[in-house]
C-alpha cells in the first residue's frame, strides 16, 4: 500500500520569518520546543521550504508564536492582492501586522457558542430542555443578560481585554442592547424569531403597512 499524502495548507515564508524575528525566535527554537510543537527542526524547515505544512503543525507554531495561523499562511496578503484599487491595495498591505492578529482571535473563533452556552447552563443545573420552557423573547433576553453579567465581572477586574479594547465601553454597549430587540440578531435567529433581509419589503404606495410590518406587529407588537 502506498503512503497516504498528508493534507497541507499554504505557508507564506516571508510572513513566517517576519514573525520569528518579531518574537526573537528561530526555526531551531521551534524544533527545540518539541513538547509543544511536536516536530523537529528538520521537519519544520522541509515544510517551510515547500511553502506548505499540515494544518495541525501550522496551528501549533502559530500558538507558540502568538499569531493567527491565517497570518502565517498568507491569508491576509491574499485578500489584499484581490483589491484592484492601487491606493487601497497599498493601504491594506501596509496595515498587515502580526500584532493585529494574535492567536486569541483563532482560539475564540474555534469556540462553539452553542456548546459554551449549554455548558454554562449545565454548570448551574439547568438543561437546554428546561431553558426552552421560557418564551422565545425571554430566551433572547436571557442570553443577552448572561453576556452582560459575565462582562460585569470581567470589567470589574480588568480595564482592557487582551486585545486592548476598553471593557467599560464594551459593557456599556452590551447593556444598552439588553432592552432593544433586534429581529436580525444572532440570538433572535437562534430562538426562531429572527428575520432575514429577504423579509424586508418596501411599503406599498397606498400607505398601508407592508407584510413585513404586519409580521413585526404580530410577533413583537411593533
Amino acid at each position: 500500500m502506498g503512503n497516504k499524502s498528508t493534507a497541507t495548507v499554504p505557508v507564506n515564508k516571508k510572513r513566517f520569518m517576519e514573525v520569528l524575528k518579531l518574537r526573537k525566535c528561530s526555526i531551531r527554537k521551534l524544533g527545540d520546543a518539541y513538547d509543544e510543537i511536536e516536530r523537529t527542526e528538520k521537519t519544520i524547515r522541509r515544510y517551510l521550504d515547500k511553502g506548505e505544512m499540515p494544518p495541525d503543525l501550522l496551528d501549533k507554531i502559530a500558538k507558540f508564536l502568538n499569531v493567527h495561523p491565517d497570518y502565517l499562511s498568507g491569508v491576509y496578503d491574499a485578500k489584499a492582492d484581490r483589491i484592484e484599487d492601487a491606493y487601497l491595495h497599498s493601504l491594506f498591505h501596509s496595515s498587515i501586522n502580526p500584532e493585529k492578529y494574535p492567536y486569541l482571535l483563532k482560539a475564540r473563533r474555534d469556540i462553539d457558542y452553542n456548546s459554551y452556552f449549554e455548558n454554562i447552563l449545565t454548570m448551574n443545573n439547568i438543561t437546554m430542555e428546561h431553558f426552552r420552557t421560557l418564551l422565545p423573547m425571554e430566551r433572547v433576553m436571557f442570553r443577552k443578560e448572561m453576556v452582560v453579567a459575565i462582562l460585569q465581572v470581567v470589567a470589574k477586574h480588568f480595564i482592557h481585554d487582551s486585545l486592548g479594547n476598553d471593557l467599560a465601553d464594551k459593557l456599556s454597549y452590551c447593556e444598552d442592547l439588553v432592552d432593544d430587540f433586534d429581529p436580525f440578531s444572532y440570538f433572535a435567529e437562534l430562538e426562531g424569531i429572527g428575520l432575514s433581509e429577504d423579509d424586508i419589503e418596501l411599503p406599498p404606495d397606498d400607505g398601508e403597512p407592508s407584510d413585513f410590518e404586519k409580521r413585526m406587529q404580530e410577533k413583537y407588537g411593533k
